[in-house]
């Protein structure tokens, strides 16, 4: 991940966005870059002509959104006074917004609302389907107090993961802070292979590889590696994210939908921040 770019938030006055925002522009401080607040706004259809014609006025309506991201900017430059600053604000949906900008930054941070059972409860409409569609990593924030703990990754040997091994290790060293790989192998009865003594030499050597992949890139992290059981990945990774500062997954493992179901499930029931990586490019 080169951070060599703004990260950028998106931002709607709400408390997650607002979280969201706090947490990129401390990673922004953190990593030397600056920070980009977005927000995506439509003209709405204020009253009538003489005509009887819908007539568009957008200046109030503008004005309000103008002064939320020069609010939210505010209250960063006080909180983060070394961090470089931008908003802006793009006509269009939010979702439309996002994935666009999605497609050319390093990192995207979208906050995520409440809580609840169902995918659309827990994750706010935009998040979800930036998910499925962005070009970049995007980290889906719950809150900025998760400061401490590893950096966990997840580690399946798909090349997707590997992407992701190379942002949580960037993530790691930027914060100072150890790197904690893990592959969980399912414990239950459809688990299939040659023998235990092949099924621990194939997985073990998956932690193994991502720890010499984020070791080349940054010599003196600290790693850790593990494997683990659970009833499934989603299981595993979640009991293992416990502590964590965040968890950092690839968008798929090896299969070849938009978003696989072990990080479907993940981030559906994670109670820390996640890290999605994708990219377009790299598929």
């Amino acid at each position: 991940m080169d951070l060599t770019r703004s990260i950028v938030v998106g931002y709607d006055d709400t408390s997650a966005s607002a979280a969201a925002v706090r947490w990129a522009a401390a990673l922004a401080r953190s990593t030397g870059v600056g920070l980009r607040i977005v927000h995506a706004w439509s003209w709405p259809l204020l009253g009538s002509g003489l005509a009887g014609v819908p007539v568009m006025d957008s200046a109030g309506p503008r004005n309000q959104a103008m002064q939320l991201l020069d609010a939210a900017a505010e209250a960063i430059a006080a909180r983060e006074p070394d961090v470089q600053v931008h908003t802006d604000l793009l006509p269009g949906t939010a979702r439309d917004v996002l994935d666009q900008i999605s497609q050319t930054t390093e990192m995207l941070v979208v906050g995520t609302r409440g809580l609840g059972p169902v995918l659309s409860t827990l994750l706010g409409s935009v998040s979800r389907g930036i998910l499925h569609d962005a070009g970049c990593p995007v980290a889906v924030i719950r809150s900025e107090q998760h400061t401490a703990g590893p950096v966990l990754v997840a580690a399946d040997g798909s090349p997707s993961a590997a992407e992701a091994v190379e942002v949580a290790a960037d993530l790691a060293s930027s914060w100072a802070v150890p790197l904690r790989i893990v592959h969980v192998r399912p414990d239950g009865p459809g688990r299939s292979g040659g023998g235990t003594g092949a099924i621990d030499a194939r997985t073990r050597s998956l932690p193994d590889g991502a720890s010499a992949q984020a070791l080349a890139a940054h010599d003196g992290l600290t790693v850790e590696t593990r494997v683990l059981e659970g009833r499934s990945a989603a299981d595993g990774l979640l009991t293992a994210a416990a502590g964590a500062r965040i968890l950092v997954m690839g968008h798929r493992g090896h299969s070849h939908g938009p978003l696989g179901s072990t990080v479907h499930a993940t981030v559906l029931h994670a109670t820390g921040n996640v890290v999605v990586v994708r990219r377009h490019l790299a598929e």
